[in-house]
């Protein structure tokens, strides 16, 4: 880490030495967490506007990856007829098993705006960073530099020199909420049947409005 530049996290690996090193009060106890590097999932509740050099930087990622496209595609064609006798005559998910699908690591639900939940939704909740539920709060908690998504959890947890920057965007103390344990469902996209999503922690405010976060071990 350089003197006017902040260490970079992998927010799947180094979440719990991150956030107990650099945000956990000495009384504190964490419960849960999930990663984001988007604005999560939005049940009822409108989507906040998008900053502008957010914004602007998307536009120019859309425009890299068209071009990049537009180079790989030949390529893929040629690949893909080489290996398509062999995936032609393949089972899938062998011995019966199936990948299972995972719901979103984050939802935001409520009624509209005006909801309690609604109220808090900003812009800033478009940032990358950790959602956390703690025996205090719950919160959602930025930082200034990650690794991105597909990069994310294929190390070791390290050990960062230093403190990591981290901000607290949004937090609602324990008083504010009850949390229970419930099950989510998913639309599977064509047919619309209904599966199971997993195991969710869900926080309710006092209008029913609130945050559910996937258990990470279930």
């Amino acid at each position: 880490m350089t003197a006017n530049r902040p260490p970079k996290v992998d927010l799947k690996v180094d979440a719990k030495w991150v956030l107990n090193a650099n945000w956990v009060r000495p009384d504190e106890r964490l419960l849960e967490w999930a990663p984001v590097w988007k604005l999560p999932v939005m049940e009822g509740l409108p989507r906040p506007r998008m900053p502008l050099g957010q914004a602007l930087q998307r536009i120019g990622k859309t425009i890299g990856l068209v071009l990049l496209w537009t180079v790989g595609s030949v390529v893929m064609l040629i690949v893909l007829a080489f290996v398509a006798d062999g995936l032609s005559g393949a089972s899938v998910g062998g011995g019966g098993k199936t990948k299972r699908v995972k719901g979103p690591g984050v939802v935001l639900h409520g009624d509209g705006r005006a909801s309690m939940m609604g109220r808090l939704v900003t812009p800033a909740l478009r940032r990358k960073g950790w959602w956390v539920l703690s025996d205090q709060r719950v919160a959602f908690v930025a930082v200034k530099r990650c690794y991105t998504k597909f990069l994310s959890g294929t190390g070791t947890e390290k050990k960062i020199d230093g403190p990591v920057p981290l901000e607290t965007v949004l937090e609602i103390p324990r008083e504010r909420y009850a949390y229970d344990e419930d099950h989510r469902y998913r639309k599977t996209a064509i047919l619309r049947r209904t599966k199971p999503a997993g195991l969710y922690r869900r926080i309710s405010l006092a209008d029913g409005s609130g945050v559910d976060l996937r258990r990470r071990h279930q």
